[in-house]
Protein backbone atom coordinates (compact mmCIF):
# COMPACT_ATOMS: atom_id res chain seq x y z
CA UNK A 1 0.00 0.00 0.00
CA UNK A 2 1.40 3.08 -1.07
CA UNK A 3 0.82 6.26 1.04
CA UNK A 4 -1.82 8.36 -1.57
CA UNK A 5 -3.96 5.56 -1.04
CA UNK A 6 -3.49 4.96 2.54
CA UNK A 7 -4.61 8.91 2.95
CA UNK A 8 -8.23 9.26 3.62
CA UNK A 9 -9.14 11.81 0.81
CA UNK A 10 -12.79 12.08 0.99
CA UNK A 11 -12.42 14.02 4.25
CA UNK A 12 -10.47 16.66 2.71
CA UNK A 13 -12.64 16.77 -0.53
CA UNK A 14 -15.82 17.64 2.15
CA UNK A 15 -13.85 20.29 3.91
CA UNK A 16 -12.59 22.14 0.72
CA UNK A 17 -16.36 22.02 -0.41
CA UNK A 18 -17.50 23.06 2.65
CA UNK A 19 -14.65 25.93 2.44
CA UNK A 20 -16.05 27.14 -0.98
CA UNK A 21 -19.30 26.63 0.56
CA UNK A 22 -18.49 28.98 3.39
CA UNK A 23 -17.37 31.64 1.19
CA UNK A 24 -19.78 31.58 -0.96
CA UNK A 25 -22.48 32.51 1.75
CA UNK A 26 -20.11 34.91 3.37
CA UNK A 27 -19.90 36.83 0.53
CA UNK A 28 -23.23 36.97 -0.37
CA UNK A 29 -24.04 37.75 3.53
CA UNK A 30 -21.72 40.88 3.11
CA UNK A 31 -23.28 41.89 -0.23
CA UNK A 32 -27.16 41.69 1.42
CA UNK A 33 -25.73 43.45 4.45
CA UNK A 34 -23.81 46.13 2.00
CA UNK A 35 -20.48 45.19 3.93
CA UNK A 36 -18.12 43.58 1.07
CA UNK A 37 -14.33 44.52 2.70
CA UNK A 38 -11.34 42.93 0.99
CA UNK A 39 -9.63 42.79 3.65
CA UNK A 40 -12.29 41.05 5.92
CA UNK A 41 -12.24 38.18 2.98
CA UNK A 42 -8.68 38.23 2.51
CA UNK A 43 -8.19 37.51 6.32
CA UNK A 44 -11.19 34.47 6.07
CA UNK A 45 -8.63 33.52 2.93
CA UNK A 46 -5.72 33.39 5.37
CA UNK A 47 -7.62 31.06 8.34
CA UNK A 48 -8.58 28.41 5.56
CA UNK A 49 -5.24 28.61 4.31
CA UNK A 50 -4.15 27.86 7.96
CA UNK A 51 -6.88 24.77 7.87
CA UNK A 52 -5.38 23.78 4.38
CA UNK A 53 -1.68 23.93 6.34
CA UNK A 54 -3.21 21.51 9.20
CA UNK A 55 -4.26 18.92 6.96
CA UNK A 56 -0.63 19.14 5.15
CA UNK A 57 0.72 18.59 8.72
CA UNK A 58 -1.76 15.10 9.27
CA UNK A 59 -1.07 13.96 6.00
CA UNK A 60 2.77 14.29 6.66
CA UNK A 61 2.38 12.68 9.83
CA UNK A 62 0.41 9.89 8.56
CA UNK A 63 2.93 8.88 5.64
CA UNK A 64 6.08 9.93 8.13
CA UNK A 65 3.84 6.88 10.35
CA UNK A 66 3.68 4.60 7.54
CA UNK A 67 7.35 5.01 6.81
CA UNK A 68 8.43 4.50 9.62
CA UNK A 69 6.68 1.55 10.72
CA UNK A 70 7.59 0.00 7.14
CA UNK A 71 11.31 0.80 7.44
CA UNK A 72 10.82 -0.93 11.26
CA UNK A 73 9.52 -3.70 10.00
CA UNK A 74 12.05 -4.75 7.29
CA UNK A 75 14.74 -4.30 10.04
CA UNK A 76 13.00 -6.68 12.18
CA UNK A 77 11.82 -4.07 14.81
CA UNK A 78 8.93 -5.12 17.16
CA UNK A 79 7.84 -2.06 17.83
CA UNK A 80 6.08 0.46 15.61
CA UNK A 81 4.65 3.85 15.93
CA UNK A 82 0.38 3.43 16.19
CA UNK A 83 -1.23 4.37 13.76
CA UNK A 84 -3.51 7.53 14.27
CA UNK A 85 -6.32 8.62 11.51
CA UNK A 86 -4.49 12.57 11.84
CA UNK A 87 -6.19 13.63 8.75
CA UNK A 88 -9.40 12.69 9.05
CA UNK A 89 -9.88 13.88 12.78
CA UNK A 90 -8.64 17.22 11.52
CA UNK A 91 -10.82 17.72 8.86
CA UNK A 92 -13.55 16.41 11.65
CA UNK A 93 -12.58 19.63 13.54
CA UNK A 94 -12.79 21.81 10.30
CA UNK A 95 -15.90 20.47 9.06
CA UNK A 96 -17.73 21.40 12.52
CA UNK A 97 -16.30 25.15 12.32
CA UNK A 98 -17.13 25.36 8.81
CA UNK A 99 -20.41 24.61 9.30
CA UNK A 100 -21.02 26.76 12.26
CA UNK A 101 -19.61 29.18 9.97
CA UNK A 102 -22.39 28.49 7.24
CA UNK A 103 -25.13 28.46 9.51
CA UNK A 104 -23.85 32.41 10.54
CA UNK A 105 -23.50 33.37 7.28
CA UNK A 106 -27.39 31.99 6.04
CA UNK A 107 -28.82 33.48 9.42
CA UNK A 108 -27.41 36.95 7.80
CA UNK A 109 -28.64 35.74 3.86
CA UNK A 110 -32.26 34.64 6.09
CA UNK A 111 -33.18 35.80 9.32
CA UNK A 112 -35.79 33.39 10.11
CA UNK A 113 -33.22 30.52 10.23
CA UNK A 114 -31.71 32.20 13.08
CA UNK A 115 -34.91 31.49 14.90
CA UNK A 116 -34.79 27.82 14.80
CA UNK A 117 -34.55 25.89 18.17
CA UNK A 118 -31.36 24.38 17.40
CA UNK A 119 -29.89 27.33 15.58
CA UNK A 120 -30.52 29.35 19.19
CA UNK A 121 -28.26 27.32 20.70
CA UNK A 122 -25.03 28.50 18.97
CA UNK A 123 -23.27 31.38 20.52
CA UNK A 124 -23.26 34.31 17.97
CA UNK A 125 -19.72 35.22 16.87
CA UNK A 126 -18.62 38.81 17.21
CA UNK A 127 -15.45 39.88 15.64
CA UNK A 128 -15.79 43.03 17.15
CA UNK A 129 -15.27 41.45 20.87
CA UNK A 130 -12.01 40.62 22.81
CA UNK A 131 -9.82 38.24 22.87
CA UNK A 132 -11.79 34.71 24.59
CA UNK A 133 -10.27 34.60 28.26
CA UNK A 134 -10.43 31.11 29.55
CA UNK A 135 -10.22 30.83 33.43
CA UNK A 136 -9.99 27.25 35.16
CA UNK A 137 -12.22 27.21 38.39
CA UNK A 138 -10.25 25.71 41.01
CA UNK A 139 -13.28 23.66 42.61
CA UNK A 140 -13.45 24.78 45.97
CA UNK A 141 -16.65 25.96 46.55
CA UNK A 142 -16.42 26.44 50.46
CA UNK A 143 -16.54 29.91 52.22
CA UNK A 144 -14.87 30.28 55.09
CA UNK A 145 -16.75 31.98 57.80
Amino acid sequence: MDWVTAIAWQPILVIVVLMAFDIITGFGGAAKEGVIQSGKMREGLWHKAGFLGLVVLAIIWEVAVLWINFDAYLKGAGTIVPEFPAVSVVCAFIALIELISIVENLCVLNPSIATLPFIKQLKAHDPAAPDIKVEVDDGDTRTDE
